[in-house]
């Protein structure tokens, strides 16, 4: 009888501690996406994040030059379908699988782009005290995986409405124009 007991015990203790260890994309809180343009000379240096928030508020933070520390800040926010597509692409990419690996450093390219996505998932369940789970591409993924990763970079780049680009585009240029004269 005790041993029955002690099973039942231990089988429930399991299936709790691996319920709490599943991960759903569905329940995402924000998703993240760097962008730099790399080494260029410093008034054509430019990079930028892009946060996604679950419920459709979002923000771009676009950085001119190297020494500028103070953002162009703008919000916008993305419809409820493209909240929808955006969750295929983050399934698509294998981000939250945690498998996404990065290629060996002796391959790393030199000079260049660089770009990362960061997906925070929180868990619904208030009575599970949990820390968000974070998922981080590496900026130099394995070829399998990049294919799928830039289609998500491309996609948040493009939930950025048009006329937000346009107005970072005339400021690049005027920064661009302006810088140290």
């Amino acid at each position: 009888m005790k041993n029955i007991i002690f099973a039942l015990l231990m089988l429930t203790v399991f299936t709790s501690c691996t319920k709490s260890q599943d991960i759903n994309i569905k329940d995402w809180s924000v998703v993240r996406y760097y962008y730099s343009r790399g080494p260029l000379p410093p008034p054509y240096h430019y990079s930028f994040e892009i946060t996604v928030n679950n419920g459709g508020s979002s923000m771009l933070n676009y950085y001119l030059g190297y020494d500028n520390n103070t953002p162009l800040v703008y919000n916008f926010t993305v419809s409820t379908d493209d909240l929808k597509l955006l969750e295929e692409k983050i399934g698509n990419s294998n981000l939250a699988s945690g498998k996404v690996e990065s290629m060996p450093e002796n391959e790393h390219p030199i000079g260049g782009p660089l770009n990362k996505v960061k997906l925070i998932i929180t868990d619904p369940n208030p009575d599970l005290d949990q820390p968000p789970k974070v998922f981080e591409s590496p900026y130099f993924p394995k070829e399998e995986f990049k294919k799928n990763l830039q289609e998500l970079y491309e996609f948040i780049e493009k939930l950025v409405p048009g006329d937000v680009w346009l107005d970072v585009g005339g400021k690049k240029t005027e920064y661009e124009t302006n810088y140290k004269k």
